[in-house]
């Protein structure tokens, strides 16, 4: 039966963490997670919908983050494919008094200049955005303007995915003419590129991407099969004219002493171990052009591989368990008052059973609350932690200090 889908997972979403000062108290974060810019478009059929807009759930999120005294936000914009560019203009407008948010060139040289044109902020607080190679299109637009304007200090990948290209879909139809009068078949659409996205700096996001101001080992980063860059003959990075904005002066004094403190914890974290021993071996990987043919040697490659990850997961059980709390923050329950009930924290590397019932059996959960490991978000919660510490109070968005 045909029926409405509700695509609930893929809107965005929020946590409230509190997690210990090191001085007996707490720091109570936000973060918040933003999978896509979405927007309902206006089609025959829909009109009687209520649309669903990225703003719209990220003004109900935010307003609960600030309801419940959060002292910082990261916005996560990790896997973020992007999706519609005035929702990405709009949600960087909420963090940001008015001014241009992204310039687009034309094939014929004309320059767009796409702004924000509300002076109001919905949030004046700290704010760290999180990216890796998949952030993408919209999301770098939205990364890249928080990081000019010195709003934001982003954190993540080498780079983003470096998608700075505009397309139209122009259906071949008309200029293909049928075989027969009562031939059905679509010839199908030709993808031209008709526009450039550029920041308000003038760069290109295109090719190089967002390069964040701290960097966070990630295997994604050092893979040449991810981003513009892997693909056949690319659009080149450029640049154009900046556009006229008023930058603020909220992270370039503290970066350096930020990038200190994060890199002396990287290099002694377990979890940035391992992955720099997965680097290794990706880039060993990726410059062997050969493939055993042996099948012992093959069963023993996997063997050694089963061992190493059986072990990290035995490490990582015995580590004591995570004295943050952690709050689940839905769309469904940003405007009740109050919290939810905070997730069940546990280091055991648990599997989610699907939820059937069995003759003789006891019926399992369909959810293990188990939290995910997830390194890069927990030094990214450290680096905001710093942050607040070091940026002085006061209304820093007011006078542009």
């Amino acid at each position: 039966m045909r029926d409405e889908i509700k695509l609930d997972d893929a809107a965005a979403k929020a946590k409230i963490i509190d997690v210990p000062n090191g001085s007996g108290g707490t720091n109570r974060l936000g973060v918040l997670d933003v999978p896509s810019f979405y927007a309902t478009i206006p089609t025959a059929g829909n009109e009687g919908h209520a649309g669903r807009y990225t703003s719209e759930d990220v003004i109900k999120l935010v307003n609960k983050l600030k309801a419940e005294h959060v002292s910082g936000i990261i916005i996560d914009l990790r896997s973020n494919p992007g999706g519609s560019l005035e929702e990405a203009v709009r949600f960087t407008g909420l963090f940001i008094k008015d001014g241009p948010v992204v310039l687009a060139r034309a094939n014929d040289g004309e320059v767009k200049v796409r702004a924000d044109t509300d002076p109001g902020i919905l949030y004046d607080g700290p704010i760290e955005v999180l990216i890796n190679r998949f952030s993408a299109s919209a999301s770098e637009i939205a990364a890249a303007a928080l990081q000019d304007y010195g709003r934001a200090i982003v954190v993540g990948d080498v780079s983003t995915h470096g998608k700075g290209t505009v397309q139209s879909l122009n259906p071949l139809r008309p200029f293909v003419a049928a075989a027969s009068p009562s031939a059905t078949n679509d010839p199908g659409t030709i993808k031209i590129t008709i526009d450039k996205f550029y920041r308000v700096t003038g760069a290109s996001t295109q090719l190089k991407g967002v390069m964040p101001d701290i960097v966070l080992p990630d295997t994604l980063s050092y893979s040449k099969m991810f981003g513009e860059s892997s693909l056949d003959n690319p659009l080149p990075w450029d640049t154009i004219a900046p556009a006229n904005f008023t930058a603020l002066n909220l992270v370039k004094p503290y970066l350096a002493d930020l990038s200190q403190r994060s890199a002396a914890r990287v290099a002694t974290n377990q979890d940035f171990t391992y992955i720099r021993e997965d680097i290794a071996d990706m880039e060993k990987h990726e410059t062997d052009k050969t493939v055993t043919l042996n099948e012992r040697k093959a069963i023993e490659e996997r063997r050694i591989n089963a061992a190493r990850n059986k072990a990290r997961d035995t490490e990582r059980n015995a580590r004591p368990a995570s004295q943050a709390t952690v709050y689940e923050i839905t769309l469904e329950n940003a405007e009740k008052p109050g919290l939810p009930a905070p997730q069940v924290q546990t280091n055991e590397m648990t599997t989610a059973h699907a939820d059937v019932k069995v003759p003789g059996t006891v019926k399992k959960p369909a959810v293990v609350n188990a939290p995910s490991n997830d390194p890069t978000l927990d030094e990214a919660e450290r680096i905001l932690q710093d942050y607040i510490t070091l940026l002085p109070k006061g209304d820093h968005l007011a006078d542009g200090n």
